[in-house]
């Protein structure tokens, strides 16, 4: 059943085609598979695309991607080892599509959000939304209210801190009773030096990608807390480092418009998290200046 549609909506007629459909499609869908019937509009052409964006700007394919139509091995989907598992997905051939992680109609969706990304006309502040993002992604058995580290669980098991020693900690509800998701995470207060945060949402700032030492206290605090799957992997990006002494200095706290890299200079530069990144797995900061986010060197052996 269709959310958030009225019995008199014109929409469907966006997608769907009662008469000009794919004869080899479904559900009166115009292309062959649902991937190219989302391309329609997301494939980067007009630049506020999902795919392609990367390379129409680079003139490389990017680094790390969640590849439709392709995919059917998931990085870390086995909860017994935390190695990779083969997932059947709902694409061709059992591979990776779009509607794996989102409901086109906006049925069963997690809490809105603000995310990066723009989504209406340039100059506009993204609004909150769902992203229409679904609170079971790959039809997992347990579904997930807010977008954060335990959406990302629902296909990436193995990557859970629970039971394994070979992983990072992660934020989720394995690791706390109530944890911090994208909507609703420490973010480092405003000024040019910091060791405080407050909550706030991740989405439009780069303030949540560092977690100051030692870890802040109280409400909207860091303490008994893990970084979350989204503040290591998200659009490449600066976001600073942390003193010796780990306090907070930032380098450019503000996410730059306008999005998908048409602007060298944007912080992030591309935002199409997470369907493609240019940085390996999709961290936003490779290597030590990745650690250095969290781990202070006065911290360090």
């Amino acid at each position: 059943m269709c959310s958030n549609y009225t019995v008199t909506t014109k929409w469907c007629l966006e997608c769907h085609s009662v008469h000009a459909a794919s004869p080899n499609g479904e559900a009166l869908l115009p292309g062959k598979t649902i991937t190219d019937d989302c391309n329609t509009c997301h494939d980067g052409t007009g630049g506020q695309g999902v795919y392609g964006v990367i390379k129409a700007r680079l003139a490389v394919a990017p680094t790390s991607a969640h590849r439709t139509e392709t995919a059917t091995v998931v990085p870390g989907g086995d909860s017994a080892t935390g190695g990779n598992k083969t997932m059947a997905f709902s694409g061709a051939g059992g591979t990776l599509t779009c509607t794996d992680c989102h409901s086109p109609h906006g049925a069963d969706t997690v809490a809105p959000f603000r995310g990066d990304r723009q989504r209406s006309v340039w100059g506009v502040q993204p609004h909150i939304s769902t992203k229409l993002l679904k609170k079971r992604p790959g039809n997992v058995a347990v579904p997930v209210a807010q977008y954060g580290s335990d959406w990302c669980l629902g296909c990436h098991k193995g990557r859970s801190s629970a039971g394994f020693v070979h992983n990072h900690p992660a934020e989720s509800s394995a690791t706390v009773a109530f944890p911090y998701a994208y909507g609703n995470a420490p973010l480092v207060a405003p000024g040019v030096t910091t060791s405080s945060t407050a909550l706030g949402q991740l989405g439009i700032t780069n303030r949540g990608y560092l977690m100051p030492f030692p870890r802040t206290t109280g409400e909207g605090g860091q303490a008994g807390h893990f970084p979350m799957c989204q503040q290591c992997h998200e659009d490449a990006r600066e976001v600073g480092t942390l003193n010796a002494n780990g306090t907070a200095s930032p380098y450019a706290f503000i996410v730059n418009n306008p999005p998908d890299g048409r602007t060298i200079t944007d912080n992030p530069r591309f935002q199409v998290f997470p369907h493609e990144s240019t940085a390996t797995a999709m961290l936003i900061q490779q290597n030590d200046d990745l650690c250095m986010n969290c781990h202070p060197t006065g911290q360090l052996p």
